[in-house]
């Protein structure tokens, strides 16, 4: 098992699913979520946030649990799928100089999700991938990644710790 902790930020539903197929190769994971009820051999610990739908104020507030979080676990990388809980995450790394590698939803074919523009706007993150190779191709520096499900058949192009740090 892996000595690098990877702090990965996920709402609970689709985000998450995706989030802990991706990750599928890491032993070492923290997971933020929504949710506390999360259960995976692989997750090591796993902190419950206040959800942020479209408040401020909770959002503000999530940055110090962020802050406190990133500090106290010390993670090699933080790593997300999105919903608006990981911006305050993205935010923290940015100021601590923390890796932050954001795989934009499945869910969106066209164009990147609101949480994704905000990431590639304000350059808050150090990879930036998406799983639809026309997305990609339409923002520079984006870089494809497949689907996490697999259901394009594209083989095995799971996250490694390699990877992310």
């Amino acid at each position: 098992m892996s000595a690098e902790k990877v702090l990965v930020i996920a709402s609970a539903g689709g985000h998450l699913t995706q989030a802990l197929c991706a990750t599928s190769r890491l032993e070492n994971l923290l997971l933020v979520s929504n949710r506390n009820f999360i259960s995976s051999e692989k997750v090591k610990k796993v902190y419950k946030i206040w959800d942020t739908q479209k408040n401020p104020f909770i959002h503000f507030f999530n940055i110090f649990v962020a802050l406190f979080i990133v500090l106290r676990e010390r993670p090699k990388a933080l790593f997300s799928t999105g919903g608006p809980i990981c911006l305050p995450y993205a935010l923290v790394a940015k100021f601590l100089k923390v890796r932050f590698v954001y795989l934009d939803t499945l869910s969106r074919v066209v164009d990147l999700s609101n949480t994704g523009k905000l990431i590639y706007k304000y350059k808050l993150y150090d990879r930036f991938l998406c799983q639809w190779p026309g997305v990609a191709q339409m923002y520079d520096g984006l870089e494809y990644y497949g689907q996490t499900f697999d259901i394009g058949n594209h083989g095995d192009e799971r996250l490694s710790i390699s990877s992310i740090g």
